[in-house]
């Protein structure tokens, strides 16, 4: 007997429901074999889904990919830290670009922007900030950086510091070496230690998860830059050359970058401002986006 589309019609249900449950298989394939490329894929989405703006800016022939969106004012550009990139700020971006220009590079050999040839230290990702800043044309920026980030910007305000109105450090690394507490993640077992003193509290993770972690502790940038590290490039010595107004964000539950180092920076830092978030790690902006919004706003609505 012929199949009627009356049939067919009568399907649709079905099928849908069966492509639908395809759909989520697949994508939870995806998610077990690829966890963080998942994870940035969807920060992406949430992105482009609000309408921020994916570019690249070409400085002396180095393409430098980012985000960009919001309204007015002096901009605010986001710096991500070691092993992460600029989706990192997503939650953050969506906040601020409700009132706010915003930008979110990748650092060089991080996210879509390739490794520089220079190298992978601390004054590379200095210059190829300050090339990135040149692109854009503002005479002054405020610089939000986490964990790596906040180094490089901190580095960044000292040898321009007309060119920052405001620091603003999450959970800076920077500091002297010991008073760091991480492990290099060579095994499942390092990961979890990590991911423990990351988020601030300890919390069993699945081995695949694991896995990716040990898989982003393996990129050539987050390897060569640990391997590159200069002592020289600390920032122990140099605190009191900051003369940025600075405001300076902690989880105080922070593992990696224990709370002494943010009473080091608030100290050394003669202009500064010590906020610390309870019950938060060493990624405010993930684990307290609003917050982290809520201080930066309270600030930059002065610039307007």
């Amino acid at each position: 007997m012929p199949f009627s589309s009356r049939k067919l019609f009568a399907l649709l249900p079905t099928m849908g429901t069966l492509a639908a449950a395809g759909g989520a298989a697949a994508l939870a394939i995806q998610i077990y074999r690829r966890p963080v490329e998942t994870a940035v894929f969807v920060s992406r989405a949430a992105l482009l889904l609000a309408g921020v703006r994916e570019e690249t800016c070409d400085v002396g022939n180095f393409p430098i990919h980012y985000y960009c969106t919001g309204r007015r004012g002096t901009p605010i550009v986001l710096i991500h830290g070691i092993g992460n990139s600029a989706e990192i700020w997503s939650s953050l971006v969506l906040r601020l670009s409700r009132e706010y220009l915003v930008y979110a590079p990748d650092l060089p050999g991080f996210g879509k922007t390739p490794p520089a040839p220079e190298g992978f230290n601390i004054a590379t990702h200095v210059l190829y900030l300050k090339r990135f800043l040149d692109s854009l044309g503002y005479p002054q920026v405020t610089l939000v950086g986490n964990s790596l980030g906040g180094w490089i910007a901190t580095r960044f305000a000292i040898a321009n510091p007309e060119r920052v109105n405001h620091l603003y450090l999450l959970n800076s690394a920077g500091l002297r070496r010991e008073q760091m507490n991480s492990p290099y993640a060579v095994d499942r077992a390092a990961a979890q230690l990590s991911a423990n003193h990351m988020l601030g509290y300890p919390r069993p993770l699945p081995g695949f998860i694991l896995d990716a972690i040990v898989r982003v502790s393996q990129m050539p940038a987050y390897t060569n830059f640990v391997k590159g590290y200069d002592i020289q490039e600390e920032l122990d010595s140099v605190l009191s050359q900051v003369q940025t107004p600075t405001t300076i964000i902690w989880g105080e539950q922070d593992k990696i970058f224990p709370i002494t180092c943010a009473y080091d920076l608030h100290t050394g830092i003669a202009n500064s401002e010590l906020v610390l978030l309870p019950d938060v790690g060493h990624l405010p902006q993930l684990q307290a986006s609003a917050k982290v919004a809520e201080i930066i706003s309270k600030d930059h609505s002065l610039w307007l």
